[in-house]
């Protein structure tokens, strides 16, 4: 590619053009030996960085917190949140800074956080650091769910190091470039509004319009048309998270993206069996974030951040935007589910084919991405691998019948741009982890790539079935 080398990079940051009441500056701190863990060349051509020209060493220095980009001016920004559904009052940036901005090849501008870049204002108790494990996962499954069509954040790198981190166990700590158009979030706004500064907010919402809503400035209220389609990008972005059997585990409204992207990888997991009660994070022991309450969830924290535009909005005009959210997710999450069902246009019975389906997913508690992969098969007229996962009774037959009396000659086509043959199972990125904390990283490197070229079965390796020991797994919030 056409690209600049590592020290070419011009960063801003438009957002430490705020007022200090929104953002603390912070220096990273240094990490104890660093060293280049991974680098995803995809990411870093959206930011117009040639791979080729920029070294493992330059890499390390730069983003081990040892020197500061061209133009850097870090800042950890303050927020707050609902969590597990109880207002926290002050969160912010606890183990991150926001380097800066810069425009990408294709002009569109990219916010670089350091992550685990040690102590800031917001860290309360914690040390700032980041564990390498955690960083591994978020590593892997942005890239993932960027090459499934999800948006989300991504990531550029992983710096390692020999700093050592207390969390179970001694662990080694490592740092991530996080690369997002803004990393602002639904509690950016909850804490200038239960801070009693509205003249804040309204300064936030302004720069949330200027430069990532700018259309809506030509409304009749600006504020209500962010406001309407934050709703309804996060509609679709749930749908398809539920589409690819994607369960995020933490969906606090600290760690809803204003833009609608999925942001913060904690505890997460992707469906391994088909069980709409599948909960991803141990922490949750109420099951207020597992995988069928996805969508309510969402739909709540909407609320809450319409709650904090109150001043800038009338209720019922808030009300009717949030009325947007239900029906444009029925249709984005059904139009998703057809896709991966082979289902082109548009019949009457569509939803009640899909809604058959997902009951004969859940009795039978199979394997949610493999049935994709054998309606394949039976598309081509080879049933036995469905029936075997769905069951051979009777009313597995019938669907099946009025299923693929539905298709038509596109259809596989179709399945097989919207089915991919490799999805980031837990068991999958423990196993890299453990590599890499032996300090192999070439199993992570093929992980990766794999992920990348998610319709391909050239890495098969990586399309077998989870093994009994690593099916539906929790995972702690520990990081």
């Amino acid at each position: 590619m056409n690209g600049i080398g590592l020290d070419q990079l011009q960063l801003e940051n438009r957002f430490s053009l705020l007022s200090e009441s929104f953002y603390s500056p912070v220096t990273p701190q240094p990490l104890k030996k660093p060293h280049l863990v991974a680098f995803s060349t995809e990411a870093a051509e959206l930011i117009g960085l040639d791979p080729g020209r920029a070294t493992p060493e330059q890499l390390s220095e730069l983003f081990g917190g040892h020197r500061s980009l061209e133009g850097s001016n870090p800042v950890a920004t303050v927020y707050s949140g609902h969590q597990f559904g109880g207002y926290t009052p002050q969160l912010g940036d606890g183990r991150a800074v926001l380097l800066g901005d810069l425009a990408g090849s294709d002009g569109q501008r990219w916010e670089l956080q350091l992550k685990g870049s040690g102590k800031t204002p917001y860290s309360r108790h914690g040390d700032g650091r980041a564990a390498l494990r955690s960083v591994i996962r978020e590593y892997l499954c942005s890239e993932a769910l960027a090459a499934l069509g999800v948006p989300t954040t991504r990531a550029l790198c992983i710096i390692g190091s020999e700093t050592q981190i207390y969390r179970e166990s001694i662990e080694f700590a490592a740092n991530m470039v996080r690369m997002s158009p803004s990393h602002i979030r639904f509690g950016h706004f909850e804490y200038f509004y239960y801070t009693r500064r509205p003249e804040q907010l309204k300064q936030l919402a302004d720069f949330v319009i200027q430069h990532h809503y700018p259309h809506c400035v030509e409304m009749d209220n600006p504020y209500l048309a962010m406001f309407s389609e934050v709703v309804e990008r996060t509609a679709r972005l749930i749908a398809k998270w539920q589409s690819v059997g994607f369960c995020h585990g933490v969906m606090n409204t600290d760690n809803m993206s204003i833009l609608g992207l999925t942001l913060d990888y904690g505890p997460f997991g992707f469906l391994d069996d088909f069980q709409p009660g599948y909960i991803c994070n141990q922490t949750d022991e109420q099951g207020r974030y597992a995988y069928q309450q996805q969508p309510s969830v969402a739909m709540w924290n909407c609320v809450c951040l319409a709650q904090s535009l109150m001043g800038l909005v009338k209720q019922s005009d808030l009300e009717a935007a949030l009325n947007l959210f239900e029906p444009t997710y029925a249709v984005a999450y059904t139009e998703q589910l057809k896709l991966r069902l082979g289902m082109a246009g548009h019949i009457n019975n569509d939803g009640q084919l899909i809604e058959s389906f997902l009951r004969l997913l859940e009795l039978a508690k199979c394997d949610y991405n493999a049935v994709f992969l054998a309606l394949e098969k039976a598309a081509s007229g080879d049933v036995e691998s469905v029936t075997a996962l769905l069951g051979g009774t009777t009313e597995v037959s019938e669907w099946l019948s009025l299923y693929l009396d539905r298709l038509d000659a596109n259809a596989l086509t179709l399945m097989a741009r919207n089915n991919p043959r490799v999805i980031l199972r837990n068991y999958l990125a423990q196993q890299v982890i453990e590599r890499a904390e032996k300090g192999d990283f070439s199993d992570l490197a093929q992980l990766h790539a794999a992920l990348r070229a998610p319709y391909s079965d050239a890495l098969d390796i990586y399309s077998r079935d989870t093994p009994e020991w690593g099916k539906n797994v929790s995972l702690s919030c520990s990081s």
